[in-house]
Formats: C-alpha cells, sequence, structure tokens
C-alpha cells in the first residue's frame, strides 16, 4: 500500500481507518517519508493538535503539494469552522491533483461530521480499515519509530516494555519521546536496565 501509493498518482484519495492500536499513524508517517524520497512535495499535518493549537487557515495553499496526510480527522467532530475550512481544502486538492490521506478512529459513515457537504466528500475515498496490530507488529513499528529518532533499539527492549509499560501504540511512541531525552542526556543506549531505570523515573 505504501508504494502504490506514493509512486501511482491513484487514487487520489486514501482513507484510512481503524482502532488507535492500528497503527494509522505510524503508516502515514511512512507514506510521507515514502513519498518524500520520491521527490515528492509531501505534508503532515495531525489535526488533534492543530485544532487546539490553530486555525483552519493551515490549510491553505496545501493544493501547491503532491501528498497531503490529515491524520486524526476525529478531532474536528463539532467543530464547525474546521469542517467547512477541511470541505475548502478537499476542493482545491481535488482540482489541484493532488493526493490525500486521511486517517480517522471512524469509518466515513460513523464519523460525527455535522457538514454534509464534507461528509459527502470523505464518501468518495478509496476505504481501508486497519485491522489492530498485534504484539510482533507493535514491536517493529517501536523499532522503525526509534530509529527515526536516531535510536538504535533492540529486540529485547521492545518486547520488556509491551510487557511492563503498555500494549497500547500510542502510549508506546510517546513514551518514546521519554526515553529520547533521557538517553541524550544520560549518553545511554536502549538497554533494559536503562529503560527501567526511566520507566521507575517516570513513576515516581
Amino acid at each position: 500500500m505504501v508504494d502504490s501509493f506514493c509512486k501511482e498518482t491513484l487514487p487520489r484519495f486514501l482513507y484510512l481507518w481503524g482502532e488507535d492500536s492500528s497503527g494509522k499513524t505510524h503508516l502515514s508517517l511512512a507514506i510521507i517519508d515514502k513519498a518524500q524520497a520520491n521527490q515528492k512535495k509531501a505534508l503532515y499535518l495531525p489535526l488533534a493538535d492543530l485544532v487546539k493549537t490553530a486555525s483552519p487557515e493551515v490549510l491553505q495553499s496545501l493544493e501547491n503539494l503532491d501528498l497531503v496526510c490529515l491524520d486524526e480527522l476525529e478531532a474536528v467532530a463539532n467543530n464547525k469552522q474546521w469542517q467547512e475550512g477541511l470541505f475548502h481544502c478537499f476542493n482545491r486538492l481535488q482540482d489541484s491533483g493532488c493526493q490525500l490521506l486521511v486517517t480517522s478512529r471512524h469509518n466515513p459513515a460513523t464519523l460525527q461530521i455535522e457538514l454534509a457537504d464534507l461528509r459527502s466528500r470523505l464518501a468518495t475515498g478509496l476505504i481501508y480499515q486497519l485491522e489492530s496490530l498485534d504484539d510482533n507488529a507493535k514491536q517493529q513499528v517501536m523499532i522503525m519509530q526509534a530509529k527515526a529518532r536516531g535510536l538504535d533499539m533492540p529486540i529485547e527492549v521492545a518486547q520488556y516494555l509491551l510487557r511492563h509499560h503498555s500494549r497500547d501504540l500510542i502510549e508506546l511512541v510517546h513514551f518514546l519521546h521519554a526515553l529520547d531525552k533521557a538517553s541524550l542526556a544520560a549518553k545511554r543506549r536502549l538497554t533494559i536496565p536503562f529503560v527501567r531505570q526511566v520507566l521507575h523515573y517516570g513513576q515516581n
């Protein structure tokens, strides 16, 4: 899916949905990275953060890109201003030929979007449901996310985190931020004793 969506001009609009542990954000970032490696102008936008900190004006001029990813679409539920901004953004992207990737916890039919015009646009995408990742897949996501931060995470460390920290992928990826800072400050590699120390410090 990653290779075909990044290399081809079709489909123009891909809609991925699934539970929190289905790897939507990880897959979105992988698609953006792959598109950029293929010399495409691509941008990832985390809607959950943007709705809290910015206005829909950040959606202006996206049509000048080759690929746009809008992650966590459910963040615009009950927000008329953002829904209208997304509707007009969709139209501009469609007119320009820019590819669009949208992710959400919900399929378009059950997503709480009040703006009827936006709901109709969402239904035009190629829709895929992502299944929840098993532990082996979560370990690989952790290792790849760590690598993207310049960290080497051995498989036994990823297994340790699943057993002793959380099985929720979002919590695991968030914990990587703490590990990244702690590893940099202490100039330590990611070993089980070091990760245990960071976990213990965070719980106190």
